[in-house]
């Protein structure tokens, strides 16, 4: 028994013996973590392309969260010295988050300019169909809007031309926003009419699918520009949910060759879309013709 009580009171003196030296090692690597981390910033505050490109930037804002970083990251580096890391790596922390909001003020500019000319490239397509199906619903007398819709496009289009991407998207905006003006004019005073004015079924899907299209791409601009309420927003995201799922039914019977059932499933689709219009403020009257 003696023996047995000897062994356990040497093995919890080796415990407690060893505590200090694990404790020790766990604060060598975290020290060997902090003093990396403090290379890192101090490369990124120095001589990096990316201090280089913020500093001669001219973005006052970058600047100054540039000279933030440098501060922070030597206040890390003198309480490292002393000794407290969790001081340290909280300064480190300040100091790289700093850094972070400096590239995104001044953003890399070749970077920053494919990013626009993309952004560009997108905004175009969808103003170019949007023009086309206020077009198709705007009457000679009320064309302000698409007249402004369509010289804000050939502005934006000699911008881009010139490589100006930035005023270029700028000028696609607010053709976006003449658009939404002329479609709420037009929809508040114009009836949408189905009546069958197609050569075949299939054609009569193909005009309902562009119509569908068009109104859909109203529905972000509504929301954008008319701000409705989050009950509204619950329901523009439900009908817009099911709008969605009768589309794809519609597309997947089309193919299947079930071009009427198709038909109905898309004009229910585009209801749908309507009704997401007028939630959001966009009245959309209900329809002529054959109704879905």
């Amino acid at each position: 028994m003696r023996e047995r009580h000897f062994a356990r009171a040497a093995l919890a003196a080796a415990l407690l013996l060893g505590v200090p030296g694990a404790r020790a090692a766990e604060d060598d690597a975290a020290r060997a973590q902090l003093e990396q981390k403090l290379k890192l910033v101090a490369r990124l505050v120095s001589d990096s392309p990316s201090a280089q490109r913020i500093a001669t930037s001219g973005n006052a804002e970058a600047v100054a969260h540039l000279d933030e970083g440098r501060v922070h990251h030597a206040l890390a580096a003198d309480l490292l010295a002393k000794g407290d890391l969790a001081g340290a790596r909280k300064a480190a922390d300040h100091a790289l988050h700093h850094l972070s909001m400096a590239r995104r003020s001044a953003p890399d500019a070749p970077a920053r300019r494919e990013a626009a000319r993309q952004r560009h490239d997108q905004l175009l397509a969808s103003v170019e169909r949007l023009v086309e199906a206020l077009r198709a619903r705007t009457s000679n007398g009320e064309a302000t809007d698409l007249t402004s819709a369509i010289g804000l496009l050939s502005v934006a289009r000699q911008h881009a031309q010139e490589g100006r991407y930035d005023e270029a998207n700028q000028a696609l905006a607010q053709a976006e926003r003449h658009v939404l003006a002329g479609m709420t004019r037009t929809l508040n005073a114009t009836t949408l009419d189905y009546t069958v004015r197609a050569a075949s079924p299939v054609e009569e899907f193909q005009n309902e699918l562009a119509r569908h299209k068009g109104l859909a791409e109203l529905v972000p601009l509504a929301v954008r520009d008319l701000r409705p309420r989050p009950d509204a927003m619950a329901l523009i995201d439900r009908y817009g949910e099911t709008s969605t799922q009768l589309h794809g039914q519609a597309l997947q019977q089309f193919q299947a060759g079930e071009i009427a059932q198709a038909l109905t499933h898309l004009r229910n689709a585009t209801l749908y879309v309507q009704r997401a219009l007028l939630a959001a403020g966009l009245v959309a009257p209900q329809p002529t013709g054959n109704p879905p």
